[in-house]
């Protein structure tokens, strides 16, 4: 999968799984031990998507991050990102 969108999209979705452990934690208020650990996973599940998100959301082209992706084109190279080489 070269498509930057898509792996921006996906890098939302293991951001998105960080929050919901986080917000999982608050069932847990009674209970230190399961508090902690549900909090303490979803931030590192977090973290881990916005590091994901750094690393592989690049242009296929000039491999140059692209932060929010906007548009079919790298604002870079100006070469689309479906664009075969």
């Amino acid at each position: 999968m070269s498509n930057p969108v898509a792996k921006a999209w996906i890098c939302v979705g293991i951001m998105m799984l960080g929050v919901v452990l986080m917000m999982t934690s608050m069932a847990f208020l009674g209970n230190k031990v399961l508090l902690y650990l549900f909090l303490i996973s979803g931030i590192a599940v977090f973290i881990a998507g916005i590091v994901l998100h750094f690393v592989i959301v690049r242009c296929p082209h000039c491999n140059s991050y692209l932060g929010r992706v906007q548009g079919p084109r790298c604002p870079y190279c100006g070469r689309e990102y479906n664009e075969k080489a």
